[in-house]
Order: C-alpha cells, then structure tokens, then sequence
C-alpha cells in the first residue's frame, strides 16, 4: 500500500483562505451531482469578482467508508469538492492538487490498481488525461465536452471514469 507524505498538501481550509483573499467577492457554489443513498457525487462552482465561473471540482464519497463518512459523508463530499475546484482554478495548489484529506483516505484504503477496464481510472490515469487537456488550453468544460462527444455519454465526469474510458481519451488527447 502507498503512503503519502501529507506534508505535501494543503488541507481544505488552507485553500478557502487563499480563495477569500483573491476573491473577496467571489463565491462558491455546490451541488449535488448523484445521490443514490449510498454514494454522492457532488460539485463545485468558483466564481471570481466579476461573477464568472472560473473553475469547477467534483467528489465523490461512500457512506460509512470511513468514520467520518458514517455521519457526515455529504459534508465530506462537499468540502471535497470545493477543494478540488479551488485547485483547478488560478491560485491553484501550492503543493500536490489533491487535499490532505483526500490523501488520508488515499493512506486509509488499501487500493490496488485494478488492470480490469471496467474498474475506476487511477489516479495517474486522471492525472494525464487532465494534464494533456490543459496541454490543449482546454478548461474542465471543454475536457467533459470532449469525452461525452467521444464516448457517446452524457453524464461521465472525469473523476468517475472507468479505467478503459480513461485511456480512450487519454489516446483520443494524444492525436
């Protein structure tokens, strides 16, 4: 199992202070994406001074996989999100793009990279798929265009993609 050293990242909170401080009139706004009970996926909007979204985050989180998922796991999943959106903005990250606490979850599970293509897309998967669209100048809007026009659906996230989705447009980002 991989451990991480979580002095490399920067909590949630961390974010929203350097968040605030560029954006003193901006705003945060999340939704709930997909709810079934069990699970949530939600999402973040950050919108800077001038009220324009400039980027946006996803999370998902399982009830009860964790102690703090046994409570509270759709205000996990919210703070997940807007951590994740604030690292996709601008100001970005100051460390890694994840959040501590989505590291200690990381430290937490013991995952296995699945070889199986219907299995979820790794973390480094994600990473470079995301990596050659900001490579394009794309924002997260034109890379979730891209992948529902190429996989035929409309409702993949990147964060949910299956490993094989993943490296189709991983190949599709390469041409």
């Amino acid at each position: 199992m991989a451990h991480f050293d979580l002095s490399l990242y920067e909590t949630v909170a961390q974010r929203l202070v350097r968040w605030w401080t560029e954006y003193p009139d901006g705003r945060i706004i999340t939704s709930i994406h997909h709810y079934d009970g069990s699970t949530i996926i939600m999402r973040a909007e950050c919108y800077n001074n001038d009220d324009r979204m400039i980027a946006t985050g996803y999370a998902e989180e399982v009830f009860g996989n964790s102690p703090v998922n046994k409570t509270s796991f759709l205000e996990n999943c919210e703070t997940s999100a807007i951590g994740r959106a604030i690292s996709n903005s601008r100001i970005g990250h100051t460390g890694e793009r994840a959040s501590v606490t989505e590291m200690q979850k990381v430290n937490r599970l013991n995952t296995t990279p699945r070889p199986d293509t219907h299995g979820s897309a790794t973390p480094k998967q994600i990473g470079f798929l995301k990596s050659l669209a900001r490579g394009k100048g794309w924002d997260d809007l034109q890379l979730l265009e891209y992948i529902h026009k190429l996989l035929q659906i409309d409702d993949a996230i990147v964060e949910t993609l299956t490993a094989g989705q993943c490296s189709a447009v991983i190949d599709g980002l390469k041409k």
